[in-house]
């Protein structure tokens, strides 16, 4: 009997030590959802509409990086994602995002999910933004579509607006 009740305490030992006790929802990475290689095209504020290609690849959990290129452009930047329903928001991260609107985001800007959840789009212009500031794409999480319009500051293409629009690769 004595030797049972041993072997009893062991086991539930074990299985309460196996047990895992953190009851934190696990975050899926938002960046996983859409990295990859997207086809389509550029078009100007000219309406000249050419190919080009935009490489999405993962930074952290909610930051990505996108190469857009063709035979006349070749740019690289990095962007924040934010869920809004079937879509995937974007904004500007660090002094890209200062530069455009003026101001630096909040120290815990994309912690604010409640649930286990990331910050929502709606979450992030409530916070971050005026009900003015302009946002320049996002990704249709259906249709496996990238939408980004570039602003273009400074060098050859500085005043233009080039739109992409691309497809998921599979």
């Amino acid at each position: 009997m004595k030797t049972s009740i041993i072997v009893l305490g062991v086991a539930m030992a074990a299985i309460i030590a196996s047990c895992d006790m953190n009851n934190d929802q696990i975050r899926s990475k938002l960046s996983d959802q859409i990295i990859g290689t997207y086809n389509g095209t550029l078009t100007s504020s000219l309406s000249q509409t050419t190919s080009a290609t935009a490489e999405i690849t993962s930074m952290n959990d909610y930051t990505v990086q996108v190469h857009c290129f063709n035979a006349d452009v070749d740019t690289t930047f990095s962007i924040e994602l934010y869920q809004d329903g079937n879509m995937m928001r974007v904004c500007a991260t660090e002094n890209d995002f200062k530069n455009q609107y003026g101001h630096n985001m909040s120290a815990n800007h994309h912690m604010m999910g409640s649930n286990g959840n990331w910050t929502s789009w709606q979450q992030h212009m409530s916070a971050e933004h005026n009900p003015d500031d302009e946002h320049f794409g996002y990704f249709d999480m259906n249709a496996q579509t990238f939408n980004y319009t570039f602003e273009f500051m400074t060098g050859a293409l500085s005043g233009s607006r080039l739109s992409f629009s691309g497809k998921r690769k599979n």
